[in-house]
């Protein structure tokens, strides 16, 4: 038998539960665009605190957008693809785009616009050289060229 505590904390879960059901238990595309949108809303409402239980919520929803996207056919091709891109190119283009820059925009960095494609491309790698430029130009660790988190390496 539960305890009066364990028995508030179990009713409460209980009517969560309930409340949430169709963000947790994603069964189609409406429901995952539902909850993708209920995460977008409850991010601009949370704080920026581990304290704040809209944090914890955000978890738990992104757990089952998870689940749900490894379960679709379209999302597993895509993770096997995005697998097989070298990370600095990922990070490079990530930075291109944040910056609105093109090819002929890392002249500094890494040198011609042909160089640029062919690392984009695949044909060529970045150097250490073109990884310490570019982290001095974009003030981010050389680590997120290697497959690190951009948003936690920024210095």
């Amino acid at each position: 038998m539960l305890t009066t505590e364990y028995r508030k904390v179990a009713d409460s879960f209980s009517h969560f539960s309930q409340a949430a059901h169709r963000f947790i238990h994603i069964r189609n595309k409406r429901d995952y665009q539902k909850t993708l949108d209920l995460i977008e809303e409850l991010m601009t409402e949370a704080e920026d605190s581990r304290l704040d239980p809209l944090n914890d919520l955000i978890k738990i929803l992104a757990g089952a957008v998870e689940e749900y996207e490894s379960k679709q056919d379209k999302m597993v091709q895509f993770h096997k693809e995005a697998e097989g891109i070298d990370p600095g190119v990922s990070a490079l283009r990530l930075l291109m785009e944040q910056h609105a820059l093109g090819a002929s925009g890392l002249r500094e960095e890494i040198g011609s616009k042909s160089l640029v494609s062919m690392i984009l491309s695949g044909q060529r790698s970045l150097t250490k050289e073109h990884i310490a430029k570019l982290s001095g130009r974009f003030g981010v660790s050389p680590a997120v060229f290697f497959g690190a988190d951009l948003t936690n390496r920024c210095r």
